[in-house]
């Protein structure tokens, strides 16, 4: 059975380690020790490694002259039924899998998959709340510079130049587009490993990352450090014409295996949600 983890103001009872059954060791660990316990983990459930290769392989036939055959629409939803298993189903299932190890109760595939399949509907509805609020929130923030810049008696472009125009504009749409990406990240796994409805997996995300801001960023860093080393290798710089294409071969294995460590991260993100909501 996958458990329920949730906040200990909502938990029915004592919500202490002991009667979670979580371990010390488990509220202790570190960034690096959460993803050496992630890879360790994906030893002990090869069926992780083979949904996300079943995705992946689907991504990498979607990057071929494999769909031609196939009608456009056909195709479009292909790709957003594979993006959002990936980046959504995939991320579920682990998240059931890491709760139930780091609670001694052990996750079986099946099991894995009701608890993901079961909250489909609840983070559909999470994905388009998120993208509303992203989207949405830093406009409106904006949108009184806009007007500002619409009544004022000069053009703010021919005042002041296009660059520093298009900086603050960035600034006012991008700095809460960013913080609202990073507030909301952790809301995944609260609606999974938590069972929390849309809003409610929002406040918690929005706790856990006032709370582990400095682990979160840690584990941002890492995967952008180890993204950007798997991405550089796959162009030659050539002196005189700039940069050019390595063999699409080798840009399919690095999309791989980034898309791979990205089962990682997801590992991790279930960890420290699981560190966040227990202590």
């Amino acid at each position: 059975m996958v458990p329920t983890i949730k906040i200990r103001d909502d938990v029915d009872g004592c919500g202490c380690l002991e009667c979670r059954n979580v371990e010390t060791t488990t509220t202790n660990r570190t960034v690096l020790d959460a993803l050496v316990w992630s890879i360790g983990l994906f030893r002990s459930y090869p069926s992780i490694v083979v949904f996300a290769g079943v995705i992946i392989l689907a991504n990498r036939l979607l990057e071929t002259d494999a769909v031609t055959a196939l009608p456009t629409p056909a195709v479009g939803v292909v790709e957003a039924v594979t993006a959002f298993a990936f980046i959504i189903s995939i991320r579920a299932y682990v998240g059931t899998i890491v709760a139930g190890e780091l609670t001694g109760e052990a996750v079986t595939i099946r099991e894995g998959l009701r608890r993901s399949g079961a909250r489909t509907p609840a983070l559909v509805g999470l994905v388009l709340l998120v993208v509303c609020s992203v989207m949405m929130i830093p406009f409106f923030l904006s949108l009184p510079l806009v007007l500002l810049a619409g009544v004022l008696p000069v053009n703010p472009v021919e005042a002041v130049g296009f660059p520093l125009v298009a900086a603050v504009g960035g600034i006012f749409f991008v700095v809460p587009f960013l913080l609202l990406i990073f507030k909301f990240w952790f809301a995944p796994e609260a609606c999974v490993i938590g069972e929390y409805g849309p809003i409610e997996s929002l406040r918690v995300s929005w706790r856990i990352t006032t709370n582990y801001r400095g682990k979160f960023l840690l584990l941002v860093a890492i995967a952008i450090g180890s993204a950007l080393s798997l991405y550089l290798p796959t162009v030659l710089p050539e002196v005189g014409t700039g940069v050019t294409p390595m063999e699409p071969v080798l840009r399919g294995v690095s999309s791989s295996v980034s898309e791979l460590l990205s089962i990682v991260w997801a590992s991790a993100y279930a960890h420290i949600y699981v560190q966040g909501v227990v202590s």
